[in-house]
């Protein structure tokens, strides 16, 4: 009976040791990190970091990879700076092997509190996802890479990050951006970006975004460039989709960039505003509520735009509830040539005096200013007297939360009770922020799961509900686009596009020179008959013993 009851006890600590805990120092290498399986969870070091890592593994969402610091509050810098990214030692040595200092190929890792900072290279960035499974990024910072992040992801969320003053150092080729996404579906929320090199704050091909509760300021262009999905677009067998982007909640500052005709470019910098040549995309939905977007005034007879959409044999529609559009001489427009495939609907925006409106919109506002508390000292919450106080329609999607708070104190948003205030702000919110590794957001709201917005979600923490497109319907075809990916400078396939991986495989799943390791689930699976079976014998042998 004894020696039962030890193995019983034996089989639950075998169980448990599934799942490793990976300690990992400033004179370790990528060997470690990449190592990781299901279930395991690596803790870096404070320190400064100069090598490579691919990450391929396949976990889930039950037991995901997780990465992150060991200490938050002193967090591990990967710093490549001297000699371009591809130089450094890394364990993948594909033609690709210069796009990141971190690239994930595989599924289910949640990486947290790492700074990437100078990583330089034809195209890099300082993390790349490659047509992967689910990723979450949270707490991190992307300082002076040539992107801050690119790639294409189903599930790829980020949150509570920060991206600054990443772009080439020298101004050749294509402009690179603080983010750039390829295709696939995005999230990006409770994050600052802000003074990008060159290039644009968000530069996104999503198949389905949102981009909820930030703040974005100070382009080098212009803040968000939204263009045809290039992978992980969908539609196969079902004919093209509908590629959807939602902004909620944001505060948009443009600022004094080189480029002040637009806040957001609609496929406008698509050749001839086409579409790429699989026809995977026929229309283009853009929703904004509840954003306060600041504009910076420019000479009388200037066009500058909100939203400036191109829209040349393709279906546009653009739904606007409940923003502040502040200083912008118009609201939304298709840049001319157009066809008559676009629509413009939506209620209840405040916008300055003299902006000039087009298509459908209801319950317009207009005034000289709406009433920030300083906007001179960047403070566009509402006073007591703002016009735009309880002037919100009751539309679906509302926001729950907030940005909070500012420039300074950052990387954190609040509930919010009520969405009754036009823009990002609720008058008088007093709720008690939440940070990186606070509580978990609210679920989402309305009872709407996150997943029927198209995201993936990480450990409770999930998106607000999606919004209902409201705009009638339209039809349009699509053609071919002209924007890919840069290529490797020596040549070698990006990767970033269908087909593409690279012209490496990814390293044998094993340990020790084994590759039969078995999977997570299998694992889990196993450890689990194994317990239900031996306390299958324990109950026999009590029964026995009676």
């Amino acid at each position: 009976m004894r020696a039962l009851i030890v193995l019983v006890v034996l089989l639950c600590a075998a169980t448990a040791a599934e799942a490793k805990l990976i300690a990992v120092g400033p004179s370790d290498s990528y060997t470690k990190i990449e190592a990781a399986v299901a279930g395991d969870i690596v803790e870096i070091a404070p320190g400064t970091y100069k090598f490579r890592v691919m990450l391929d593994k396949t976990a889930t969402a039950a037991s995901p990879i997780t990465i992150k610091a060991k200490d938050p509050t002193s967090r591990p810098v990967w710093d490549l700076a001297g000699q371009a990214v591809g130089s450094w030692p890394g364990s993948y040595t594909a033609g690709d092997k210069g796009r990141g200092c971190w690239q994930v190929k595989g599924s289910h890792y949640v990486i947290s509190g790492i700074v990437f900072r100078n990583c330089q290279d034809v195209s890099s960035a300082g993390l790349r996802t490659v047509n992967s499974g689910p990723v979450t990024i949270r707490d991190c910072l992307f300082d002076s890479n040539t992107n801050g992040i690119t790639g294409s992801a189903d599930g790829f969320v980020v949150e509570f990050s920060e991206f600054t003053k990443n772009g080439k150092l020298t101004a050749t080729g294509s402009p690179t951006h603080n983010v750039y996404i390829y295709g696939g579906t995005f999230s990006l929320r409770y994050s600052y970006l802000h003074d990008p090199i060159e290039g644009q704050n968000l530069h996104v091909r999503a198949r389905d975004a949102v981009i909820e509760y930030n703040w974005i300021t100070r382009p080098a262009s212009y803040p968000l460039d939204v263009m045809s999905c290039n992978t992980l677009c969908g539609g196969t067998g079902t004919g093209p989709i509908t590629q959807k982007m939602l902004l909620r909640g944001n505060l948009i500052v443009q600022g004094s960039p080189a480029n002040l005709s637009q806040i957001v470019a609609l496929y406008n910098d698509e050749s001839s505003g086409s579409y790429d040549s699989t026809g995977a995309v026929s229309k283009m939905a853009l929703t904004m509520v509840n954003n306060t977007v600041i504009g910076t005034p420019v000479a009388a007879g200037k066009t500058q735009r909100l939203v400036n959409m191109r829209n040349d044999g393709v279906a546009t529609d653009v739904i606007l509830h409940n923003n502040i559009v502040h200083q912008l001489a118009e609201l939304a427009a298709p840049y001319a040539p157009s066809t008559s495939n676009w629509s413009i609907t939506g209620s209840n925006n405040w916008i300055s005096t003299g902006t000039k409106t087009t298509g459908s919109l209801t319950g317009t506002l207009t005034g000289s200013a709406p009433g920030f508390v300083n906007a001179a000292a960047k403070n566009y919450h509402l006073t007591a007297a703002s016009a735009c106080r309880a002037k919100a329609a009751a539309v679906s999607g509302l926001p729950v939360k907030e940005y909070y708070l500012d420039e300074l104190t950052k990387l954190q948003y609040r509930p919010r009770a009520t969405a009754k205030d036009v823009g990002a702000f609720e008058y008088n919110n007093s709720a008690a922020p939440v940070g990186p590794y606070g509580t978990a957001p609210p679920q989402a709201d309305a009872g709407v799961p996150a997943k029927d917005h198209g995201l993936v979600t990480d450990q409770g923490m999930v998106t607000d509900a999606p919004i209902s497109s409201d705009a009638p319907s339209t039809t349009g075809d699509g053609s071919a686009a002209s924007d890919a990916p840069a290529t490797q400078q020596d040549g070698a396939a990006s990767g970033d596009g269908p087909g593409g991986q690279g012209d490496g495989a990814p390293p044998a799943r094993g340990d020790d020179g084994c590759s039969c390791r078995i999977g997570a689930s299998s694992r889990a699976e196993a450890a689990s008959l194994a317990l239900l079976l031996a306390l299958g014998l324990l109950s026999l042998v009590v029964r026995r013993r009676r």
